[in-house]
């Protein structure tokens, strides 16, 4: 039986997956509406949000077969240990999220840096290699947790601790190095356009435009950034 803070637990978590997967179903929905929006930026955006949404989704089963007190054993649990309730699709589409948004913070450094050229320039064609290596560089980096993870005392759990550990520290690694680099990049972004160049009165209305969208896209990839970091920051395997 399920105590009352597992089932409490459970529903929280249902409602924070609910409104997860309505909110990215939304922004894809929207891009996919407005021809004007199908642009290489908004692909990564679509990109981000179906990787977050099949992250909540598969976390799910995780989530709640933590609160059960047993795991379904024989070939069948380890199926399902190893796919589902293990997590591991969880995060092959949270790390593919982790190098979209690396992606993200790439395409608005060269569109600030170097907005006259055709220097790092997003295209559809090199989106139809950002998008699909995404998920195969996740898939790659995810591979042990399907090595690694068998049903164990009625859980689904990790054959050895110290493995265990490695792979913290080697996610661990990985997000860290994302963080800095988008840091990176959205503090020279920010510089850029806040303090470097010349006042408004001296732009004309379209530089003005473009500035002021610059500066909002710029705005939206450094809240989710933060979040981002916040977030994966306080995660636990």
């Amino acid at each position: 039986m399920i105590e009352s803070s597992g089932i409490a637990i459970a529903t929280v978590h249902s409602i924070l997956v609910v409104i997860d997967i309505v909110g990215n179903c939304l922004v894809c929905a929207i891009i996919k509406k407005h021809r004007d929006m199908r642009t290489p930026i908004n692909y990564l955006l679509v990109n981000l949000a179906v990787a977050d949404a099949l992250y909540a989704t598969f976390l799910t089963p995780q989530t709640f077969f933590t609160i059960t007190p047993t795991h379904p054993e024989g070939i069948a649990g380890t199926v399902l240990c190893k796919i589902i309730t293990g997590g591991n699709l969880a995060w092959i589409a949270g790390t593919s999220s982790v190098v979209t948004l690396a992606a993200i913070a790439t395409e608005r450094y060269y569109a600030v840096i170097y907005p006259a050229g055709n220097v790092g320039k997003l295209t559809k064609r090199k989106l139809k290699v950002i998008i699909p290596g995404s998920w195969i560089f996740a898939l790659i980096v995810n591979i042990p947790l399907f090595l690694a993870l068998n049903v164990k005392d009625n859980a689904c759990a990790w054959t050895e601790e110290w493995i265990q550990k490695v792979y913290i520290w080697y996610w661990t690694a990985i997000v860290i190095a994302a963080i800095v680099l988008m840091a990176g990049l959205y503090s020279r972004i920010v510089c850029t356009i806040w303090f470097k160049h010349g006042p408004d009165n001296q732009l004309t209305f379209q530089q003005r435009g473009v500035m002021r969208v610059r500066k909002r896209v710029t705005l939206m990839g450094v809240t989710v950034t933060a979040i981002f970091g916040i977030c994966w920051e306080r995660e636990e395997f």
